[in-house]
């Protein structure tokens, strides 16, 4: 990205009150919270899994609506995510240390930007299998990638990290907004001009629902039909892979629950933030009859020219999905 789109993106993400409001809970509140209520969120890598099929921005009130209305087989428990964000998440549950024995394949970029050698392996989807014109990488396209990983390496920890039910709506229910969101994304992915970077009239779900110009009846049964369209490709991937798989989430999602102990609305997943509606996660557990045998051995390593390469392309892939720089 050069400097013309960087200097557009950043006069956009400041001229958009939709992300200067989540700066500033981020910033501002975020470590008021904190210090008033800690992190007992837990670590998802002290869990008992042998494949872990990870939902992007997937409250549990939601998930319990499509598990009772699919009479989905397994076990449904609360989780308690150590974040509010996937950054947060990723540096709370994987920063830091070295899982020889996990493989990770992703669709969230932020795993570029937080994690260093985290895995065993690492594939990112977000590079060569973002669909331009959905702006996101599409469920069924990651869970060819899980197969294949799982085949290369049958005796490592396998986490899956979907980018749904996070916008942008692929669902059976779509929003006007979504087309422009998407819009967006193919033009700042093209590197087109810099009046094409988020501003104002960037047309963000989230904030429409703030705005109230999406009912916000509406808005949920699109974020619903988000999610069947993941489960749709996760549920029949659990019955695949051998060993315990557990489908859960890196956090939730906001639509407007005070933000204690102040008066302040939250909308999104601002990241250090407290709520139920962001940190309770679903933990849900289908039928397995082996474990996996797991194996632990020397990391492997990226090559330096691909790493230079990726940098530019997680910067454009995180602003399309609407997160400031």
């Amino acid at each position: 990205m050069g400097l013309r789109q960087r200097l557009g993106m950043l006069k956009g993400m400041l001229t958009n009150p939709f992300m200067r409001r989540q700066m500033l809970l981020s910033s501002v509140l975020g470590p008021v919270q904190k210090r008033i209520h800690g992190n007992d969120g837990e670590y998802v890598m002290d869990a008992d899994w042998d494949n872990l099929l990870i939902l992007d921005g997937c409250r549990y009130d939601l998930f319990t609506q499509i598990h009772a209305k699919r009479s989905l087989e397994g076990e449904l428990a609360r989780f308690r995510s150590r974040g509010s964000s996937s950054s947060e998440f990723m540096i709370e549950n994987f920063g830091g240390r070295t899982y020889n024995d996990t493989v990770y394949v992703t669709a969230n970029p932020h795993e570029k930007r937080v994690l260093d050698g985290s895995f065993y392996h690492t594939d990112r989807a977000w590079i060569d299998a973002w669909s331009e014109e959905d702006g996101i990488v599409l469920p069924e396209d990651l869970s060819k990638r899980a197969r294949s990983v799982h085949e290369e390496y049958p005796n490592k920890r396998l986490i899956v990290h979907f980018m749904q039910p996070h916008v942008p709506f692929i669902g059976e229910t779509q929003l006007d907004v979504d087309s422009r969101v998407t819009s967006g994304l193919r033009d700042m992915l093209r590197k087109e001009p810099v009046d094409t970077a988020p501003n104002a009239d960037f047309g963000f779900a989230w904030e429409a629902l703030r705005q109230g110009t999406v009912e916000e009846g509406v808005f949920w049964e699109a974020y619903r039909d988000n999610l069947i369209r993941v489960l749709d490709v996760a549920i029949p991937l659990s019955k695949e892979l051998p060993g315990k798989t557990v489908i859960t989430a890196d956090h939730g999602n906001a639509i407007g629950e005070w933000a204690t102990p102040f008066p302040i609305p939250v909308y999104f997943h601002p990241t250090n933030i407290r709520l139920p509606s962001l940190n309770t996660v679903p933990w849900f557990v289908p039928p397995y009859s082996e474990r996996k045998p797991i194996v632990r051995s020397a990391p492997t390593t990226e090559p330096s020219d691909q790493a230079d390469d990726t940098e530019n392309t997680v910067k454009e892939r995180l602003s399309a999905l609407g997160y400031a720089e």
